[in-house]
Formats: C-alpha cells, structure tokens, sequence
C-alpha cells in the first residue's frame, strides 16, 4: 500500500471516530436532558430537631483576643517592611 492509500484510509478512521464521539456525546446529551425534565428531584429531608452548624458553635465559643489580634498585626507589619528594605 502506498502513502496515499494510508493516509486516505488514516483519515477515514479519524472521522469515523469523531463522529462516532460526536454523536455518542450526544445522545449522552439528549438522556440527561429527558431525565432532568421527567425525573423528578429527591425532596429534602426535614428533621424535627434541626442542630446548629458546627461552625457556628466553635466560634461562638472562642474568642481571639485583642493582644493575640495586635501581635499579629505587628508581625505582619515588621516583615513588610524587612521585605521592603
């Protein structure tokens, strides 16, 4: 077979393998479409006694204080200004 022959028969598997993968995609396109139309979506489950987050506990409970907050400032101020220089 010549080079011709292979390139030809080359390009013929590229496009069959792209429009297999074009038309595989969308098919996949169209069954999620039909499923998100006529599937219907799972409700919320809604508890009697409803927790507060975790969250919101943790930091109701601690607290920084205010020289932790002015040690940092400065530490951040002194390696500005050592990056600076």
């Amino acid at each position: 077979m010549d080079i011709t022959g292979s390139l030809v028969t080359a390009f013929m598997l590229l496009g069959l393998g792209m429009a297999f993968v074009y038309m595989f995609l969308g098919l996949l396109f169209i069954c999620i479409n039909l499923m998100a139309k006529y599937i219907p979506a799972d409700k919320p489950v809604i508890s009697a006694k409803r927790k507060a987050p975790v969250a919101t506990q943790a930091a109701n409970q601690t607290q920084v204080s205010p020289q932790v907050i002015a040690a940092i400032t400065s530490a951040v101020q002194q390696y500005r200004k050592a990056r600076t220089v």
